[in-house]
């Protein structure tokens, strides 16, 4: 049977103003996120580079064969062609690794600046299980600017105008670890809030209530039971460091509450923080949330749009109840200036081989 004309032409109209939308939806969305995108403070990020610019010269997992030295003070500075040299040297192919930083500063030139919360987030290219490893703001690791030992917190001072404060840290973790560091976020305290706040908040279960006054800028104060948190008690939450309960008619300490506590709370919080991205189901609402945040956070130099977009859209589709989270081995310490630290009493590499055996994937022969 015949089609009328007029009824075709009809038809052609109307798929040609279809597509001329489609284009232009498209369109709108990319430049949506093209201009949130540059709005997000984007922070020189090059370990590799930077290194050449330090005053002392260490190596990619030169700590690796030291992490049990309980030796802490007086340390020499690490050299390619010392003992220490030989140790275990990422192998970059085999996944990636994201630095997630937060910190009561995003600027990244603020002096006095400290890491508050520091994640590393370790994704392998191949089936294996993501990992994820809080690194306590105590731990007494190597300062790769002053060559002696600190907390690894103070790294994201920077090493002057040589090295940023993210490079230095990525630096410090790297020479810890054995791993690679790819990119780095850092998120501001505001951009914590802000994140949890558009996801709809997390669930904080506690047998007791519990405060901490003495936490900024918001104090934690939360009810027995199960609570859907918000952002501002949710970050209380993850820094509270002098946590109390209600218990027989009287606020007393929680015993046991330490730098590990606060880490288990940081991953408890964010693992559910991406189990809610599985709500955003389209470019254009994940757009919405880059806009809302841009000024929030900053990220390394080296991401591209298309890599974060990628990356984010995968961590859709993971499956938070297979994330793998090793806990670092640590023992209380006194430094020479007299402040309590934290010093490691087994290897990164022991410590996440331990708790997935796959995790010896990631390292070189040369770190068995």
């Amino acid at each position: 049977m015949p089609v009328d004309p007029k009824l075709k032409g009809y038809l052609r109209r109307s798929g040609l103003v279809i597509a001329v939308a489609m284009v232009a939806v498209v369109g709108w969305t990319g430049y949506q996120l093209w201009s949130s995108w540059h709005n997000v403070e984007r922070v020189p990020f090059e370990t590799e580079s930077a290194r050449s610019n330090l005053p002392t010269t260490t190596t990619i997992g030169a700590a690796l064969e030291g992490a049990n030295d309980p030796i802490v003070g007086g340390d020499p500075v690490l050299t390619p062609d010392g003992p220490d040299g030989a140790a275990a040297q990422a192998v970059n192919e085999s996944l990636n690794a994201f630095l997630v930083i937060g910190s009561d500063q995003k600027d990244q030139t603020t002096p006095s600046r400290r890491a508050d919360v520091i994640l590393l987030f370790l994704l392998p290219n191949n089936d294996a299980a993501p990992i994820l490893v809080s690194i306590p703001r105590d731990l007494y690791i190597l300062n790769p600017c002053t060559g002696s030992k600190s907390r690894v917190n103070v790294n994201l001072n920077g090493c002057g105008a040589r090295v940023t404060g993210p490079e230095q840290l990525a630096i410090a973790l790297e020479d810890y670890t054995g791993i690679t560091i790819d990119h780095f976020a850092v998120f501001s305290f505001d951009g914590f809030k802000n994140i949890i706040d558009r996801v709809g908040g997390v669930n904080i279960c506690v047998d007791y209530p519990v405060q901490d006054l003495k936490v900024d800028p918001v104090a934690l104060n939360l009810p027995a039971g199960c609570s859907v948190a918000q952002g501002d008690q949710a970050l209380a939450w993850i820094r509270s460091r002098h946590t109390k309960q209600y218990l027989n008619g009287a606020w007393s300490s929680i015993p046991g509450v330490n730098d590990l506590t606060r880490n288990q709370r940081q991953q408890d919080v964010i693992i559910q923080a991406l189990a809610e991205l599985k709500q955003f189901t389209t470019v254009t609402e994940f757009t919405g949330v880059v806009e809302e945040l841009s000024h929030d956070f900053a990220i390394d130099d080296g991401m591209s749009l298309t890599e974060a977009v990628s990356f984010a859209w995968n961590l859709r589709s993971l499956d938070t109840s297979t994330i793998v989270r090793p806990v670092l081995e640590v023992a209380d310490y006194v430094d020479p200036s007299g402040a309590y630290v934290l010093i490691p009493t087994k290897s990164f590499r022991d410590v996440l081989v331990a708790t997935d055996p796959d995790a010896a994937d990631l390292f070189a022969d040369s770190a068995s």
